[in-house]
């Protein structure tokens, strides 16, 4: 990268930070507590350090097993740890850099029924001494969690401070100026516990990125506009949203007659235009724009592939849909979700389809349209061959299954046995079980 790259220069900073931090005395865990919307930012900078060909001095690696149970933690967190190894040995490693086969085994034997911690950290220092005998380079392991209440945090990383740890050993956790879980670690132990705080600032940097390239060609401005218009709508500066949208349609529009592919950039315009005022519970505004973009997308079906613009005619409903949902004109928004449907079936998109059914089927059935709503949902159902495996089981897909076990209309289409006969080898003999509380975790996160 070019030096001049604002993103890199950011990277660049932090790690600086990061190798101050990680070589000042008796520090055993460093807290980076960034900004909550630069946690994006903050996953890039760890992808950057794994990378085998940087000038990194410590060897990180980075563990994301969440917290479930203290107990459970430290199990899942060595089982992560080895299924690493696992892949560092069979990986296909460059010939210009130094390969060695790592033999070490956790020993799971380590238990302290009063210190869960215990457990992890004796095998880490295991493992810091196997790789670093010498000891005279870090081992920095980053615990990548994403849910832990404070008092958990505390208890936990307590105990592990209240566990030897190898002077070559670092921990690394994630923390948040919003919403800090580790103030009280870090002020009950100065020395032990090291705060980063990055400066990203991803909003100029991403102003910055957009405007390197050449000033000559179309791409450069309408990028830069765009990257004005985005921080605009999160600064909510209804000025600077109406300046930038205007100079990128501006842009798009005229590019438009030598590529049909600024289509696309239009319908985002306006995607980001609805969303905006979404935001300020304008929705008169909001189903304007959204209008701007179906029509937009729409046009598009005679100027690009049709796999594409089907996409863009199914994404532009779903969203004016949702928008007529909220103004509870729900007949407005079971036909955007019925085109939508439709749209992304000839687009070959199996997963938003399904997505489409389902609100179609919900909103059928809110209009107590019954027999409709029944046959939107079936029709989702039988799209689990199309979605595979992996789908059927982390999409809402599990909303559907749910919704046609509660659906006394079903069953003259869709028998308990033939559900059974499906579902089982996606979510076990206690599928029904698995579906109730799939649907749960899944309901909150469409809500």
């Amino acid at each position: 990268m070019s030096q001049n790259n604002p993103i890199q220069e950011r990277v660049d900073q932090m790690l600086l930070k990061w190798t101050l931090a990680i070589n000042t005395p008796n520090v055993k865990i460093v807290r980076i507590q960034a900004e909550k919307d630069d946690k994006d930012m903050l996953e890039a900078y760890y992808q950057y350090m794994l990378a085998i060909d940087t000038n990194q001095q410590d060897f990180v690696l980075i563990l994301s097993a969440p917290f479930t149970s203290p107990k459970e933690y430290a199990v899942a967190l060595l089982k992560e740890l080895e299924e690493e190894i696992n892949n560092w040995n069979t990986a296909n490693i460059p010939e210009s850099i130094k390969f060695e086969t790592i033999t070490w085994k956790a020993d799971y034997s380590l238990i302290d029924l009063e210190n869960p911690a215990q457990l992890l950290i004796k095998n880490l220092n295991s493992f810091a001494n196997y790789l670093q005998p010498e000891k005279k380079v870090k081992v920095s392991i980053v615990l990548n969690i994403d849910q832990i209440s404070e008092k958990e945090a505390y208890k936990w990383f307590s105990n592990a401070l209240n566990t030897n740890m190898e002077p070559h050993l670092i921990l690394a956790i994630n923390d948040t100026t919003q919403y800090p879980i580790y103030n009280k670690l870090a002020e009950d132990y100065p020395e032990a516990v090291y705060t980063i705080l990055p400066e990203f600032d991803m909003d100029a940097a991403v102003e910055q990125m957009a405007a390197l390239g050449d000033p000559t060609a179309t791409e450069t401005p309408y990028r830069a506009n765009l990257a004005k218009l985005i921080n605009g709508v999160k600064a909510r500066d209804q000025k600077k949203v109406q300046h930038a949208a205007k100079a990128c349609l501006d842009i798009a529009v005229k590019a438009l007659e030598k590529d049909a592919n600024w289509i696309m950039q239009i319908v985002t315009v306006y995607t980001i235009l609805y969303n905006d005022q979404l935001g300020y519970k304008n929705y008169e505004d909001a189903i304007y724009f959204a209008n701007k973009a179906v029509e937009a997308a729409v046009f598009s079906k005679d100027l690009i592939k049709p796999e594409m613009a089907y996409r863009l005619v199914g994404q532009t409903h779903l969203g004016r849909g949702a928008l007529y949902q909220l103004q509870k004109k729900r007949d407005k928004a079971l036909n955007d979700y019925e085109i939508a449907a439709n749209a992304y079936q000839i687009a070959k998109d199996y997963l938003m389809q399904c997505e489409s059914l389902r609100l179609s089927g919900e909103m059928a059935s809110k209009l107590s349209l019954k027999n409709e709503s029944t046959q939107y949902y079936l029709k989702a159902y039988h799209l689990k061959d199309n979605l595979g495996e992996d789908l059927v089981k982390t999409s809402t897909y599990p909303l559907v299954v749910n919704q046609l076990l509660k659906n006394y209309n079903r069953s003259q289409y869709l028998t308990n046995n033939q559900m059974a006969e499906d579902m089982k080898p996606y979510f076990g003999e206690e599928w029904e079980e698995t579906i109730e509380n799939y649907s749960k975790i899944n309901k909150k996160l469409v809500q």
